[in-house]
């Protein structure tokens, strides 16, 4: 199985979390609330093309054809994955345009320090666990 678009699908959202890292950083949201549901916005369609496509390809074909560890560790990323992606539309959803970041800046930095840090979590522990029995 080729890893190669879903190690890129990692590098494209890790990119977005910076730039929202760094937009969020400056704590000016007056001047960067756009920019950062923009890219809050870019970063939810990232994750949404490499969630279909894990549930479509990597972990049916992993249940398919890998061995008993491979695919209770598929099961168990599937189930995982679910709630995660459950919490990052939550946070999508409060932070995805300019009224609404603003209406919520005073936890936008917090918020986004947690759920990024769910997602960085998650990919390394995809790089370094499944992706290795690949």
């Amino acid at each position: 199985m080729n890893l190669k678009s879903y190690l890129d699908q990692h590098e494209a959202v890790k990119e977005e979390i910076k730039i929202i890292k760094s937009l969020i950083g400056s704590g000016n949201y007056e001047k960067n609330g756009r920019d950062i549901a923009l890219h809050i916005s870019t970063l939810a369609g990232k994750i949404k093309v490499h969630l279909s496509m894990e549930d479509k390809y990597l972990y049916p074909g992993l249940i398919e054809k890998g061995n008993a560890d491979v695919k209770k560790m598929a099961n168990s990323y599937q189930r995982e994955m679910g709630d995660l992606a459950d919490e990052f539309v939550k946070y999508k959803d409060k932070y995805n345009t300019n009224p609404k970041l603003l209406q919520s800046a005073e936890s936008i930095k917090s918020d986004t320090e947690k759920i990024f840090q769910k997602i960085e979590t998650r990919m390394q522990r995809e790089e370094n666990e499944l992706y290795k029995f690949i």
